[in-house]
């Protein structure tokens, strides 16, 4: 499966020549969907905010409501997962291409699917082919179980105890559903045919005890106030203006959201990961122009999938299973 990516700069894009593509946060998104020289980049994930509601127990879905920010803020898992996106060369990649502004530069990969999950599994992330639907309740999260089986393999070597990958393959699985769901619309249509891939910095668990590494963060208000601090996983941590350096203008993160009644955005983090594990071809292509004439000269390649096999399946009887345990692969979530 060929698959290519507009990125805007060509030192981001040339980092595909030693293997690594960055991978966007996805709450810097939500909080401020991004607008940039590509038509679709400003898709907003209102079914991956409802089922980040339900974690909370929230019937709401405002992502701006103080409260609910903080919680999610100081999470162990959201703040640390992160995204990046490819289109699957077809016979309308060209029409995709003309979504782009000329200053663009592109990437491409022939990516290695596991033959019984149909995805890409790497080290603390995996990757699949988007769902486009009308609707999500089209789709069943009872039908996950591929993507679930890729989710376990790309963080099951991170835990001694096989027991504590529940709670992780749990959430990560949840929100996995929405995040390979693109809902259709007259502007967002199956045109972007997107292979989507999830990462995260999934927390670790020493002595029953659970942990996440700290993240640096800028908090930008509506008023135009800036607060540099750290996120750090349930933690009420302190931020402090970068306005004012006559007074102490330091706040708890949960002040800060009050005071600004939820209306901040996130600065974006970005997490290299290395894709080489998952493509035996991959390469700078150069400007909109090369990316043209490499479309041309793949496109009769574009149905040739490489397969490996990354999982494999093994069947059991349940009463055999005297000292296994289970535990639910998702959470159901009503949207």
């Amino acid at each position: 499966m060929i698959l290519i990516r507009g990125i805007n700069g060509e030192a981001y894009a040339r980092k595909i020549e030693k293997g690594i593509v960055d991978c966007r946060d996805i709450l810097s998104a939500l909080l401020e969907p991004p607008v940039t020289g590509y038509e679709y980049s400003d898709y907003y994930e209102k079914n991956l905010v409802k089922a980040l509601s339900y974690f909370r127990n929230e019937d709401s879905v405002n992502l701006h409501n103080p409260n609910f920010l903080y919680s999610l803020l100081i999470d162990f898992y959201i703040p640390h997962i992160y995204l990046t996106y490819f289109h699957v060369l077809n016979e309308r990649s060209m029409e995709w291409l003309d979504k782009f502004e000329d200053d663009y530069h592109f990437i491409a990969m022939n990516v290695k699917i596991d033959r019984l999950t149909n995805t890409a599994i790497g080290n603390e992330y995996f990757g699949a082919r988007m769902q486009y639907v009308n609707s999500i309740k089209e789709l069943e999260q009872a039908g996950n179980v591929k993507i679930g089986a890729a989710c376990m393999c790309s963080i099951e070597d991170l835990f001694h105890d096989k027991r504590d990958l529940a709670l992780s393959l749990n959430i990560y699985n949840t929100l996995s559903f929405p995040l390979l769901c693109r809902e259709q619309d007259k502007k967002y249509t199956d045109i972007e045919n997107e292979f989507r891939i999830i990462a995260y910095d999934c927390p670790r668990i020493s002595d029953g005890v659970m942990n996440q590494i700290p993240r640096e963060a800028i908090l930008s208000g509506k008023t135009g106030s800036k607060y540099i601090g750290t996120l750090c996983a349930g933690q009420d941590t302190t931020f402090e203006s970068s306005l004012c350096v006559l007074r102490n203008q330091a706040k708890k993160l949960s002040a800060l959201l009050e005071e600004e009644h939820g209306k901040v955005v996130l600065d974006s983090k970005f997490k290299p990961i290395d894709i080489s594990m998952i493509s035996d071809d991959y390469r700078y292509i150069g400007g909109k122009q090369e990316c043209a004439d490499y479309i041309k000269k793949m496109l009769p390649y574009a149905k040739h999938n490489t397969y490996v096999a990354r999982t494999i399946e093994r069947v059991y009887k349940k009463e055999s299973l005297q000292n296994a345990h289970f535990a639910p692969g998702y959470s159901t979530v009503e949207y």
